[in-house]
This record gives structure tokens, C-alpha cells and sequence, in this order.
């Protein structure tokens, strides 16, 4: 556990510690204290010399005051020295850290971070008396990209303040701000300087507030709805309350006029009267001239277009009153939508462990598609009237979320153009001659107006509405703009609840979001099959692999020249037909590339692997691009990004093999798998009842059985006749045990498909419906997909070669053979090769790395498909017989090597197990030989990147294949090559 220590002489200031808003009321302040988790941290304060680093940090102020004038270029680094000296460190490098540390920048060239401590802190130096809030986001940039080893905090100092930010949790507000005279008793919140860092303790940690509030005005709206309130009644009560709570601690009200609503009401009538009043009045134009509340001023018409005010319970106006004791200005509005939504249903328990993503996360899509281009014009513009037009242009700029749940990407969207419009703002002060002028104030260019939002939940639309008018307020305060803030903007016509799939884009000059992500198999589960026909008619076979691939056409088609955009999704979107339906759509359609991250795990849900991509249509390109293989490791500056989020060449040019047709085969499809499955004995008993049965009984082997069994114990019922009448009269026994059990699930599977086409067929008489069902339900005794081409093409080899379908990405692909008679499922893949040699081609790192960069994924792991992988894979063209007959050396010592433990009862997996481990292991030699000889027989310079050999050699044989010349296909080259026998053995049942 963590301790935390609170010392009576560090008083926290009025920013720290929220108090009660209003004389005399019985409400409880909140203090939000928060301690950092970082298990690398010393857990305890026992014993810790604090008198001794109190003096020294006091000395450390005295220092700079007396010797120093705050001048950034000359004084930092000796100030960062005393600085880790007053923390008990002889210094800034022996403590490790490093000063003036390169750092990649967006322009593809170096910048350089004043101090990098990996993995605990970084540190900007600006000169004293500047504003920090206006550097924060050069802070930001150097932190994205000091990776590998992250640290965990930064630091911006302008020699008398140090605001510290913790970005993976809190963007815009650092977690803490500590006055450089303040640091012999503020320490504590700088615990990770330490040379025995202790877990710091920060007194603005703005996503725990926000998780209370959120989780308070949920309990208020669930209370509602269990006692009959109209759910959407009851979410519009909680969304005025919100809104008049941040609006009491914003100063967007005179006086705390809802807090002492809820103190004044002692029954549900007046909760009625003093809370709906107050709404009331914050919908009528004007300031309200007297009564109660009067100075209210109008708010608008569209949250508060219709007052649903309540008769409270005594539970519910304490609920309330708790939730008012909240600091509102404090609660982060960016993520106050997604825990609000997520707690409405689960109460706080939900709040505290709910996942929202977070704005550095955000940040990968908003700064290549909106910051970046605007930084590159407003370094471009040196006059006074080109940042005039630079202004204007900011102005009519467009930003659309077409899928924008709670608003999150949108906020963020919006306060990156307010900054970046406040950056202008100051150029144009800096170059202004009159003193006078300079100190005029500007009026505000970006509005929250420009920033459009679409979404299918309407509760979502509403709380993005709430999100970016309050955005609007917070921008005003962090620029510190005096303009007026009320009326709120009227966000109806500018978020809206719509179906992005089937509604009408509004014109934007960027589009951004985070779409739904829904895997075809489940599509028609969760939308229901009408809903999937009329995306079917819509967009044919776009989209195929996952719901999200339909929005990268519809977003790159409705950009402008010029115009750039960026989406959260699967991985699917680089693999595949995944691929197909969206980045190469993007690629074909004259998109590029511009910024990538290939895999990285999501904030805004647990357990969910991302990719991000960011494009631009058309226009002119930066000079490089950038790829995150890892959004942990350094990215790659590139000239190209491929549709597979690759820094290798563009792998979707290469052809299909006519040669290579019919040698790869998918296993077999049971569909309802407990019922054509059987155990050993089940099978010996139905053998000795009836010898028949032999015939159609079968082992079988699964993906997972293939790489982690050594004793093959399950066996399929696998009926070919397509007549009932010679099912029946064969396998009577068999048959009656399917009619049990298959019968029925196919029976109400084939009903339920027969309804939802109807339901179809309803709304479009003309409408393509599925009949997978029904024809099961015809002929319901046999296997789903028998696969007759698998079946015939092993029938008579000796034995056959065979691979799970989905690999693990750490092990890879793991080959074997199998024993004629025995089948494999649909989760393993097939090859008609008997031969050492076709083994070791298959097997060598040639066919692995064509494998992994061809293949698709399931989550992270490596899926085989023939389509993207063996279809165009060549083989080795001229190989004579001593490479061929090496070749086949080397894979029959793995062979052996394989069987002999095997047969000691060691699965596959276990022994490739240990390659992933270090030291000496003859299987990693013999696999080692075995690559050398396979490049060797392909006629490969093993010390050339392989990808652009093999596709050479794709394109060599497709070209031979379309002149009419003889080819060599995959498969079993005999010759002076030793032959093992070893196969996965076939079980006796009797």
C-alpha cells in the first residue's frame, strides 16, 4: 500500500483544498490529494531525513534568488545542478540525466529537451516571469518522443514556479504546481527527485475529482430511473445539473444560486420549485432583473430548452448536495462524459474503474491532422497581415467527429486550435510597434461552432454538447481572454444524433474519431440483419472484416485537397480485406500516409490493441512520414508508410500464382462442435456396436491440440452422404445420436435466419438475404464444412503437413506432419506435401517472413489465410540437387530432433518454448542451418532484407506463368533428399 503524509507546515492553497461555496450550508469540501502509484517508488517515509532536505531546498531558493536572474540560455543548467543537489544528488550527471538531450521533432528535424532523467522526469526550462501555461505543449512533443523508457513525469520550470504534469493521465492541467519558495515544505510532490524516491504526492489530480463527480450525478440519475422518471428525462435533469454546477464554480453564474437551491429545499415541492426555477431562468433571455435568483444571465436554447425540473427525494437532493461540494472548475469536462455515461448504469463502483481515454492518447490523432499543419503555417507567416489571414483562415477551419460519442476528440480538437489560435494572437502583439496596440484585446476566432460531431447514442450528442460549451469557458480562462462566454453556443445543428453509415456528412476540412469497432461475425448479432442488408446495399463488400473499416472511405472521399484525417481502429484495417476496404482505398484514392502508429494498446478500453493512422487527400506532403511500429519505441521517419503499416515496401503489388492454386487447404468446420465430436472411448464403443461406423469416424486434430498435445484423444463424426435415405440406412446408430443433438439447434437456426430475411424482405422485397441456415438445416448430419478438396487432395499421401491457423507472434509459424486418416478442424491448415524438403521450405524464415508481414491477425497473433499469404508465395525456382538435398538434411534433423522429444511427451509448443529463452539450444542451431540452406537454394543474399527478394521472385514467376513458361510450384521435390517417416499418430479405439 501507499502512505501518504500530510505535514502540518505544507498548507495547501485555495486551488488545492475545494471549500464549501456558501456561508452557513452543512456541506462537506473535498480535498483531493492525490498519491502517485509507481510500485518503483519506496512505499514509506520511515526514517526519511526530512529536516535536512527542507534546509537544503531552502538554500536552493536563497541561491537562486541572491545569484541568478532567470535567463533560460544561460543560467538552466547550472540551476538544474543545485536543483538535483538540494535532492541529495552530487549532481545533474551522477545522478544519470542527461542535458540538452536530442529530440526528434514533427518537422523531421532535432530538437533538444533541457534535462531527460529516464524513466523518472523531464524537464523545460523557460525564462522567469514566462507564463508556463503557454509552453506546455512544446513540453508534450519532447515527452511523446522520449521513448523507449518514458518517464513517467514532466517538469516545466521558469526558475521560480514548477508545474508538474503526469500526461498519461492529465493533459491540459498539471497535477501540481509548486512555488520554488514553497519547495522546503511542497517536497513531497517532487518524492520521484529523490535518490530514494519515495511515491510523490500531488494536490491537483483532476481525473479523481472528475471520477467523483461523475459518480455522484450518476447515482442521482439512477435513482430517477428506478422510480419511473423517463430515462431520457432523467439524463436531461442530470445534464442541467451538471451544467449549472460548473457554472456556479466557473463564474458563469453570479452566486452559487444551485447549491443554495438544494440547501434551502426541505421537500420535494420546493426542490421542484427553487431547482426548475433556477433553470428557468437560466433559459430566459436577458438577466434576470429580480427575485431569487436574479443576475442569472441567458445561457441558450438548446440544453435548457426544455426544463424537466424534479420533485426530489431527501436521498436524491443529498445526492445532489454531495455532488454541488464538488470544486467544479476542477472536473475535467473531456472525460466527464465517458464516466458519467459508463457510471449511469453501474454506480460509482463503475466510476472508479472506469477506463476513458486519455487526451495524450487523443493527441496521436489531433496533432498530425489539426496542430501540426497550423504550426507549419504559422511558422511560414512573418507579417502582421499574413497572421491576420492566418486568423481569418482559423476562423472558417472545420473539424468533424463523425462517430463523437461524449465529445472527447472534439474538446481536445477544439482546445489545440484555441491554443494554436492564441500562439498567432501573440505573434501579432510581438510585432505590433504602438504599446497601446499591442495591449488590445483580439476576439475570438475559433468558436466551438466549427467543431462538428455526429453520433447513434442521443444521450452521447447531448453530453458532447455539455462537454465542448463548457470547453468554451475553460479555453477563455486558460488564455486568459476576458470575452464574454454567455450566451452558450447553440451546438443543435452542429452535433446532432445521426447514423454516419446512412446520414449525410457536413462539409469539414478535417475529420477525426475513434469509430465503433464490430467484427463481421458479430454484426448481425448486434445490429440486427436488417440493418446489416442495407449496409451491404450500401457499400457491397466494403468493410468486410470489421464494422469500423466502412468510415475510411466515407472520411477520405468528403475531404477536401488538402485535407487530413485520422481514426482510432482495429488492427483489421492493415490486414486483409480489412486492408482492402480501407487503407488501400485511402492509398488508391490519392491518399498518403502521414503519421501512423501500427499497434498500441487503447486507453479508452481494457484489453484492447489499437492501430492509429493519419492521412492526408491529395495537396502538398511533408517531406517524410512517421511510423510508430510500437508506440513505446522511437518511431521511424519514412518517405513511404505502406497500407500495412510497414516500414518495408508495398507488399499488396504482388501477384497471385496460378501455380500455387489447390495446395493449401482450411480444416474442417463442425459448427456445432459438441455434437459431431467424440472421445476415444465414445468412438470404440460405437466402432464395436457397429464396424460401419469406422468408416466415417475419424481423429482429429485442432490448432491448438496440433501444437500443445502429444496424445490425440478426440474423434469427428464425418457422414459424405448428402441423401438422408443412405445416412439412415449406413450409420443408423450415428444418425440417432445426431438427430439429438444437431436436429434441434440446426432446426431453430435455420427459423430464426427465415425470420430475420423476412423482417428483411419487409423493408426491400428486392433485398439479398442469407440462407447458410437453412441449407445446414437440409442436411443437418453432416459437418458444417466438410471440405471434400482438403479430404481428396490428402487422400492418398502417407502423411501431409499441417499449421494451426493463428500463431502466436513471439513463437511463429510451427509446422508438422500428420498421419494419413487423421483430419484436421477448421482452426488448423493443411498442405498435401509429404517431403522433408516441403517441410523445410515451409518452415524456414523465407515462408516466415513472407507469413508475417502477409498475414492477417487475430488481437495480436498471426492468422494464415491462403489468399494473402500462399497464393503468392513463390518457391524456390532452380535448386539444384545438393541445395535441394541440404535443404532436406536440415529439416529432417529438426524432424527427429521434434519426434524424440515428442515421443518423451513434449508438445511443439514446449519445445519452441525454449528458443524464446537464452542460452545454447540445438533446435535454434538446426533452425539456423535450416534458413541458410533454404536462402541458399531461392539463390538469396542472406545479408539483403528478404521482402524485396521474395517479391522480386513473386513477380519473376507471375510473369513466366503469363508468357507460358514452366514454373516450379510448392510442393515435394524428390531427388537424393533423405525421407523421415514421423507423423502425428493415429489412435486405436479397439
Amino acid at each position: 500500500m501507499s502512505i501518504l503524509v500530510i505535514h502540518p507546515i505544507a498548507p495547501m492553497t485555495p486551488r488545492h483544498i475545494p471549500t464549501a461555496k456558501s456561508a452557513g450550508l452543512a456541506l462537506n469540501a473535498r480535498r483531493h490529494v492525490t498519491i502517485c502509484q509507481d510500485h518503483s517508488m519506496s512505499e514509506s517515509l520511515s526514517n526519511f531525513p526530512a529536516i535536512e532536505l527542507r534546509e537544503r531546498l531552502a538554500s536552493f531558493a536563497d541561491w537562486r534568488h541572491e545569484n541568478l536572474q532567470g535567463d533560460e540560455k544561460g543560467e538552466a543548467q547550472v540551476f538544474l545542478d543545485r536543483f538535483f543537489q538540494a535532492f541529495g544528488w552530487n549532481g545533474v550527471f551522477e545522478a544519470g540525466a542527461t542535458l540538452e538531450y536530442r529530440v526528434a521533432n514533427d518537422n523531421g528535424g532535432t530538437s533538444f529537451a533541457d534535462l531527460l532523467w529516464k524513466p523518472r522526469v523531464l524537464i523545460e526550462m523557460k525564462k522567469a516571469g514566462v507564463d508556463l501555461s503557454r509552453h506546455f505543449r512544446q513540453a508534450f512533443d519532447y515527452w511523446a518522443r522520449a521513448v523507449p523508457n518514458r518517464p513517467r513525469f514532466v517538469i516545466l520550470c521558469n526558475f521560480d514556479e514548477f508545474w508538474i504534469y503526469d500526461f498519461e493521465n492529465q493533459l491540459d492541467e498539471p497535477v501540481d504546481r509548486v512555488d520554488l519558495d514553497d519547495l522546503e515544505s511542497r517536497w513531497e510532490a517532487l518524492g520521484f527527485m529523490l535518490p530514494e524516491q519515495i511515491t510523490p504526492t500531488f494536490g491537483n489530480d483532476l481525473v479523481a475529482v472528475t471520477r467523483d463527480a461523475a459518480a455522484d450525478v450518476a447515482k442521482v440519475f439512477m435513482s430517477l430511473r428506478d422510480r419511473g422518471v423517463a430515462v431520457e428525462k432523467a439524463q436531461r435533469f442530470a445534464l442541467q445539473c451538471v451544467m449549472a454546477m460548473f457554472a456556479e464554480d466557473i463564474g458563469l453564474l453570479p452566486r452559487h444560486f444551485f447549491t443554495q437551491a438544494l440547501a434551502d429545499a426541505r421537500t420535494p415541492q420546493e426542490a421542484y420549485d427553487f431547482v426548475g426555477g433556477l433553470f428557468r431562468e437560466m433559459n430566459t433571455p436577458g438577466i434576470t432583473p429580480g427575485g431569487r435568483f436574479a443576475g442569472t444571465p441567458y445561457f441558450n436554447g438548446g440544453l435548457f430548452r426544455e426544463v424537466v425540473p424534479q420533485e426530489l427525494t431527501a436521498q436524491e437532493v443529498d445526492y445532489l448536495r454531495e455532488a454541488a461540494a464538488t470544486t467544479w472548475s476542477d472536473v475535467r469536462p473531456e472525460i466527464f462524459g465517458t464516466l458519467f455515461e459508463g457510471s449511469m448504469d453501474a454506480g460509482e463502483r463503475h466510476a472508479s474503474g472506469a477506463h476513458f481515454t486519455s487526451q495524450a492518447d487523443i493527441a496521436r490523432v489531433v496533432g498530425p491532422v489539426i496542430v501540426e499543419p497550423w504550426r507549419a503555417k504559422i511558422a511560414q507567416a512573418n507579417s502582421i497581415p499574413k497572421l491576420n489571414a492566418l486568423l481569418e483562415e482559423m476562423s472558417q477551419f472545420r473539424v468533424l467527429d463523425p462517430s463523437c460519442g461524449s465529445g472527447n476528440f472534439l474538446y481536445v480538437a477544439y482546445r489545440e486550435m484555441r491554443r494554436l489560435e492564441r500562439e498567432v494572437l501573440e505573434k501579432i502583439r510581438e510585432r505590433r510597434t504602438s504599446e497601446n496596440r499591442a495591449a488590445m484585446q483580439s476576439f475570438q476566432y475559433v468558436s466551438p461552432e466549427q467543431f462538428l460531431g455526429m453520433d447513434l447514442n442521443p444521450f452521447a450528442v447531448e453530453v458532447a454538447k455539455v462537454t465542448m460549451l463548457l470547453g468554451k469557458k475553460l479555453a477563455n480562462d486558460e488564455m486568459h481572454e476576458v470575452g464574454g462566454t454567455l450566451p452558450l453556443d447553440n451546438l443543435d445543428s452542429t452535433i446532432v444524433h445521426a447514423d454516419a453509415l446512412f446520414h449525410d456528412w457536413p462539409k469539414a476540412d478535417a475529420i477525426i474519431g475513434n469509430p465503433p469497432y464490430l467484427g463481421r461475425r458479430s454484426m448481425i448479432e448486434a445490429l440486427g440483419a436488417p440493418y446489416c442488408s442495407r449496409l451491404d446495399q450500401k457499400f457491397g463488400p466494403h468493410g468486410v472484416a470489421d464494422l469500423v473499416t466502412y468510415w475510411f472511405p466515407l472520411a477520405h472521399d468528403r475531404l477536401p485537397v488538402g485535407g487530413r484525417a485520422g481514426f482510432v481502429a482495429t488492427k483489421s484495417i492493415k490486414h486483409g480485406d480489412g486492408r482492402k476496404a480501407s487503407l488501400d482505398y485511402v492509398l488508391d484514392n490519392d491518399g498518403t500516409i502521414i503519421d501512423a502508429v501500427a499497434t498500441m494498446p487503447w486507453s479508452g478500453e481494457a484489453q484492447v490493441t489499437v492501430s492509429i493512422v493519419n492521412w492526408q487527400k491529395g495537396g502538398a506532403l511533408p517531406a517524410t512520414r512517421t511510423l510508430w511500429l510500437n508506440a513505446e519505441v522511437e518511431p521511424l521517419e519514412l518517405p513511404y508508410i505502406t497500407a500495412a503499416l510497414s516500414p518495408q515496401i508495398d507488399l499488396r503489388s504482388a501477384k497471385r500464382l496460378e501455380v500455387n492454386a489447390g495446395a493449401v487447404f482450411q480444416g474442417q468446420t463442425m459448427q456445432i462442435a459438441g455434437a459431431f465430436k467424440l472421445n476415444t472411448m465414445e468412438a470404440s464403443r460405437y466402432i464395436r456396436a457397429d464396424a460401419r461406423t469406422a468408416q466415417v469416424l475419424h481423429p482429429i486434430l485442432g490448432g491448438n491440440e496440433l501444437l500443445d498435445d502429444t496424445v490425440l484423444s478426440d474423434w469427428v463424426i464425418d457422414i459424405p452422404f448428402r441423401s438422408a435415405d443412405d445416412a439412415w440406412l449406413q450409420y443408423p446408430r450415428l444418425m440417432e445420436r445426431l438427430e439429438n443433438s444437431v436436429l434441434p439447434q440446426r432446426r431453430d437456426r435455420a427459423a430464426a435466419e427465415a425470420e430475420a430475411n423476412a423482417e428483411i424482405r419487409r423493408g426491400n422485397p428486392r433485398a439479398h438475404v442469407h440462407l447458410h441456415h437453412a441449407h445446414f438445416y437440409e442436411r443437418w448430419w453432416q459437418l458444417g464444412y466438410r471440405r471434400e478438396n482438403y479430404l481428396n487432395a490428402v487422400a492418398d499421401l502417407p502423411r501431409y503437413l499441417a499449421i494451426t491457423r493463428v500463431s502466436s507472434e513471439l513463437r511463429g509459424p510451427v509446422l508438422s506432419f500428420v498421419e494419413n486418416g487423421i483430419h484436421i478442424e477448421d482452426s488448423a491448415v493443411a498442405f498435401p506435401f509429404q517431403s522433408d524438403y516441403a517441410f523445410g521450405v515451409l518452415q524456414s524464415i523465407v515462408h516466415e517472413t513472407w507469413f508475417r508481414e502477409r498475414c492477417t491477425t487475430l488481437e495480436t497473433r498471426l492468422r494464415y489465410t491462403s489468399k494473402t499469404v500462399f497464393d503468392s508465395f513463390p518457391w524456390p525456382q532452380a535448386p539444384d540437387g545438393t541445395m535441394i538435398n541440404r535443404v532436406s538434411s536440415a529439416a529432417a534433423a529438426i524432424i527427429t530432433k521434434r519426434a524424440a522429444a515428442f515421443a518423451a511427451g513434449h508438445s511443439l509448443s514446449a519445445q519452441y518454448n525454449v528458443l524464446r529463452r537464452p542460452g545454447h539450444s540445438d533446435l535454434r542451431d538446426m533452425h539456423q542451418e535450416l534458413n541458410s540452406a533454404v536462402v541458399s537454394a531461392y539463390g538469396f543474399d542472406p545479408d539483403e532484407d528478404l521482402l524485396p527478394q521474395i517479391l522480386e521472385l513473386n513477380f519473376l514467376v507471375a510473369a513466366r506463368e503469363q508468357s507460358g513458361e514452366v514454373v516450379t510450384g510448392p510442393g515435394d521435390l524428390f531427388g537424393t533428399q533423405p525421407q523421415t517417416t514421423w507423423a502425428w499418430p493415429a489412435p486405436s479405439t479397439w
